[in-house]
């Protein structure tokens, strides 16, 4: 009998440091944000790391270039292959970034 020996890891990140003026420059937002799970393991925490820290360096990047972000959640899902020896590897994380931006005024 064959087993499937692939595992998928899913987390969410979501950004809860807008203070009112999300991402309007680099001070006006706080870098905290929650990782949703009630259980954590290590692979689902490397997953996370890699949503948290894309996160991160994008609200920087949105801050740097004028762009208002006001809301940040991710659905990062990574997917493990086991392999015959018992061990295994990352062969892939796929982030699922749903950003609301503010328009500008014109």
């Amino acid at each position: 009998m064959v087993r499937d020996k692939t595992h998928r890891y899913q987390t969410q990140v979501l950004w809860t440091g807008n203070q009112g003026q999300g991402t309007a420059n680099y001070r006006a937002y706080e870098r905290s944000h929650q990782i949703t799970k009630t259980q954590y393991n290590p692979e689902e925490l490397l997953v996370a790391s890699l949503s948290a820290c894309h996160m991160l360096w994008y609200l920087h990047l949105c801050a740097e270039a004028a762009i208002v972000v006001t809301h940040y959640i991710d659905q990062a899902i990574g997917t493990l292959q086991e392999t015959e020896e018992g061990g295994g590897r990352f062969t892939e994380v796929v982030l699922h970034p749903i950003v609301t931006v503010k328009l500008n005024d014109f």
